[in-house]
């Protein structure tokens, strides 16, 4: 695990560098040249996307067990956000701001569906907490 922190320190060292060099070299301009600082977000984000994506399924190449927990909690999330689906609404919404309202069935059910799933997600780790507690005084 040894070149995990050698790569962090070379990602850092090269951010450091990256925006050093768009101060430095801004010269009688007023703001700094964000297009290098921008391009190296894009790379790090893109770098954070493929390592999100790509560790877990080579954990599960490595340790075929581990990977039925993580199916079964990936199973888990699958069946609150399709409750949370269920649940939503399509009704219109109206503003005060906007006299036609929102109408796109899509757009208003997805966003339901967000809504419900963290309120769903924040009772559940209310009751957890609540529930780990009790259990901890009685222990």
């Amino acid at each position: 695990m040894k070149y995990l922190s050698i790569i962090r320190i070379v990602l850092i060292v090269i951010s450091v560098a990256i925006v050093a060099a768009a101060f430095l070299t801004q010269g009688s301009a007023p703001e700094p040249d964000v297009d290098a600082m921008l391009r190296w977000t894009y790379a790090m984000v893109g770098i954070a996307t493929l390592s999100a994506v790509l560790l877990p399924l080579v954990n599960i190449a490595k340790n075929p067990k581990s990977a039925v927990r993580s199916l079964i909690g990936l199973a888990i999330v699958a069946v609150v956000v399709l409750i949370a689906y269920a649940l939503s609404d399509t009704t219109p919404v109206y503003t005060p701001g906007n006299a036609e309202g929102y109408t796109d069935a899509l757009e208003l059910r997805l966003s339901d569906t967000g809504l419900i799933t963290t309120y769903i997600a924040l009772g559940i780790a209310i009751a957890s907490i609540v529930v780990t507690e009790v259990y901890n005084l009685f222990k």
